[in-house]
């Protein structure tokens, strides 16, 4: 009988023959089958399968016919789910034969390793491909390690010029010299570039400027618009470290101009600089639907609260940020169309509970959106930071119910019952399952067993081997079979917001908020409540660690006192 993992891993290595079929609906139908692996909870892949698709996306495919056909790129995507040695071992090996999109996913699970020897092969590789291909930069990861960003940018710098190259560089600048190592890194390159660029880019944005709205943004101009937008933006904040007297003359217009995103970003680094503003631009920023909350978060990470013009009642007017900024950010419904809430009103609040038994508030709140009047939540606002706090654990939401369908408590009742249900299905739901492996021992005696046999066969069965043979098949055999009965009921398990173990009839569970910390050594994994007690072990064979980790780092990263998960 072949258990569900043996069927997965053969699915795999079906999959891994059909990806390089000549016969495109073929590599379609694999690389489908693929995406759906990689979205499937839990799942637990034999490492002898993740090594041969690593050698596999280092060979040779027919010639893609579309952007989806890149088997190279989707079975690394789908290996990097696996942080376990030996698939770091596998990518080292073999990153020279990846797709050049695959070899920048393997970089993004490579710097995960934190490991000099492996940072400076990535510098190298890194500014290789900037140099020879078009690539995504993973700046956004990159940004956690500025010397190795630095090293990148000093071998690359010269692709400032570069169409493709240029913006994704100035984002790779931008997090060096925030980060405080060198933050006035190739002034004399950076700075007359910067403002050359910043000038061709802002003659774009004024094509917008005098018909600007925030509801022409999401619903007419959209991604000709983002572009622009992100691009203003990323060259603006460079300024706050590039400045020069053309810069301020530049800085003082760009707070004049219509997108509240791009004054914000301008009024910020005058701040920063201690520059000259207006106080009313200021509070209009504030006040603004789009940009309220950038303001107030951005004042704060600087230290600049008491700058915020709205000192009462900051809740709930960023509650109507923070339910706008959740309904622009729905995906597009079809043929394009987002939906664009206008005349939010705050209605109500309700106070409760989070799953950590912790005070939150929500805001009831009504918008229009295409002529219909609608109810929506934001929060839950972290009352234990304060009555006035703009923290919050977001759990903001529209289900677009009509607002006149029902009353007020109605609303309120609605809102009590969605919860409830969702945190039934939460406390039930299995994130996470391991079960113990076969030991050494069984599988030593179950392959003896094999090779005896498959070598009995090829040379002709003796009378003399068979005896040898059935005894060694019944013993390898009842080790197996009592090990998979035994460990039947042996399992750890992230349920809900609980690590749970379970074994036999007996069961040991802890919140997932009650951890200090979880260790592990070469025979058990240890987990250690508030009060530095071993709350219990396990064998560490249990579980793949790699992935064990992964999903307690996943659980618990949003947790105010986060546990130490040894990696």
């Amino acid at each position: 009988m072949i258990g569900r993992g043996s069927m997965i891993e053969l699915k795999l290595r079906s999959i891994l023959k059909q990806i390089k079929s000549e016969n495109l609906q073929k590599r379609f139908e694999a690389l489908d089958q693929l995406h759906h692996y990689k979205h499937q909870d839990g799942l637990e892949v034999q490492i002898d399968v993740l090594k041969d698709m690593i050698q596999t996306a280092a060979s040779t495919f027919p010639a893609p016919v579309d952007h989806w056909d890149n088997p190279s790129f989707y079975l690394i995507d789908f290996v990097c789910d696996f942080p376990m040695p030996e698939v770091i071992e596998g990518l080292l090996k073999h990153l020279d034969g990846f797709d050049p999109l695959a070899k920048v996913r393997a970089m993004e699970l490579l710097l995960a390793t934190e490991d000099e020897g492996i940072f400076y092969l990535l510098e190298e590789k890194m500014a290789e491909l900037i140099l020879t291909e078009e690539i995504h930069i993973p700046v956004k990861e990159l940004a956690a390690y500025p010397m190795l960003g630095k090293g990148i940018l000093d071998k690359t710098l010269d692709q400032l010029h570069s169409k493709h190259y240029k913006f994704q560089l100035y984002d790779l600048v931008l997090s060096l010299v925030s980060s405080g190592i060198e933050q006035g890194y190739k002034k004399g390159i950076i700075l007359p570039s910067l403002l050359k660029d910043y000038q061709a880019v802002k003659q774009e944005y004024l094509k917008f400027d005098v018909d600007f709205s925030s509801k022409y943004v999401y619903t007419a101009w959209k991604d000709s618009y983002f572009a622009v937008r992100s691009q203003m933006r990323l060259l603006i904040g460079l300024m706050e470290y590039y400045f020069s007297t053309e810069i301020g003359a530049e800085l003082e217009q760009a707070m004049s101009f219509r997108d509240p995103l791009i004054k914000t970003e301008a009024l910020l680094v005058c701040v920063a600089k201690n520059l000259p503003y207006n106080p009313n631009t200021l509070i209009e920023a504030a006040e603004h639907i789009e940009s309220a909350e950038m303001v107030y978060w951005e004042l704060t990470e600087r230290n600049l609260e008491h700058l915020y013009p709205i000192s009462k009642g900051k809740q709930p007017h960023l509650a109507k940020t923070r339910l706008y900024s959740t309904i622009i950010n729905l995906p597009e419904e079809e043929g394009g169309v987002i939906r664009y809430p206008e005349n939010i009103q705050l209605i109500d609040q309700v106070e409760t509970e989070n799953t950590y038994g912790q005070p939150i508030r929500y805001y009831l709140l009504s918008f229009f959106e295409n002529g219909t009047r609608y109810a929506g939540w934001a929060g839950g606002y972290a009352l234990e930071d304060g009555e006035d706090t703009a923290e919050l654990w977001d759990g903001s939401y529209t289900d677009f119910v009509e607002w006149d369908t029902v009353g007020i408590e109605e609303h309120k009742a609605a809102f009590f019952t969605k919860r409830a249900q969702e945190k039934e299905e939460h406390e039930t739901s299995v994130y996470f399952e391991s079960k113990p492996r076969l030991s050494r021992g069984a599988w030593f005696f179950l392959s003896l067993a094999v090779i005896h046999w498959i070598k009995e066969a090829v040379t002709g069965f003796s009378e003399a081997g068979i005896p040898f043979l059935v005894a060694l098949t019944v013993i390898g055999g009842s080790m197996c079979l009592y090990e998979l009965t035994k460990n039947k009921n042996r399992k750890i398990e992230i349920v809900g917001r609980q690590l749970v173990k379970i074994d036999g009839s007996k069961q040991r569970t802890i919140g997932l908020h009650e951890i200090k910390k979880v260790e592990y050594n070469k025979k058990q994994v240890l987990v250690y409540n508030k009060k530095n007690e071993v709350e219990f072990t396990f064998p560490l064979s249990w579980v793949r660690y790699e992935l064990f980790y992964v999903h307690m780092s996943e659980h618990t990263d949003h947790l105010k006192d986060r546990p130490y998960i040894q990696s």
